[in-house]
């Protein structure tokens, strides 16, 4: 699919799209070099497009010259079910989303970053009714489970997943309130090649600096 800064040559046209169709945010904006102060105003300027609930809106790789980067994100027991079907949703409303630049998605296993996995493709979703429209490769199974609808009733982004690249890297944040393993504070972004130096150097995830 054709990258966004190829098919938006001009930077205003790009900048509007950019929100309106594929609901992007300050730090998304400032990723393509623009300030935070304009990133605000055009934030605040223009508007996401409001998707019926059935309807799926393909969202392209944001360019060219962004190293592959990492979107580790706390993950439950529902959206580790649905990684068996290659796919992670996240309701648009949440208070931090995958950055459009994030090429690879990670969760911890038992207190580390076992894997990553490349995004293979992304999308915009109105509900989980969308995904239908999407056609994702385990799209009959997905939506056969009881609690899809439930889950993403409303906006939702929705990534699709490749084959795992082994990681290795430990959380190194002290364990939960119950004693378990570690888990990831919230959604944060990484360069992929940050986090496989520092697996080979026995150092941890929270030692390595995260995008800003």
């Amino acid at each position: 699919m054709q990258n966004i800064q190829e098919a938006f040559a001009a930077r205003d046209t790009m900048l509007t799209r950019l929100i309106e169709k594929y609901g992007a945010g300050r730090r998304d904006l400032m990723d393509l070099g623009v300030t935070d102060y304009e990133a605000r105003r055009w934030c605040a300027t223009v508007a996401p497009t409001v998707l019926a609930p059935g309807q799926a809106v393909e969202i392209g790789p944001l360019g060219t010259g962004l190293a592959d980067t990492v979107a580790l994100v706390p993950m439950g027991q529902l959206g580790r079910r649905y990684l068996t079907y290659d796919v992670y949703l996240r309701n648009a409303g949440l208070h931090v989303q995958l950055r459009l630049r994030a090429t690879h998605l990670g969760w911890s296993e038992n207190g580390q970053i076992a894997v990553v996995r490349p995004i293979t493709r992304r999308w915009q979703l109105g509900s989980a009714a969308a995904i239908a429209t999407a056609r994702v490769t385990h799209c009959a199974k997905i939506l056969a489970e009881p609690d899809v609808h439930h889950a993403w009733p409303r906006l939702s982004t929705m990534v699709e997943l490749g084959d795992p690249i082994t990681v290795g890297l430990p959380l190194g944040y002290s364990p939960g309130p119950t004693g378990g393993a570690p888990a990831i504070p919230g959604v944060r972004h990484y360069l992929l090649a940050d986090l496989l130096i520092a697996a080979n150097d026995g150092s941890t995830v929270k030692s390595t600096p995260p995008l800003r």
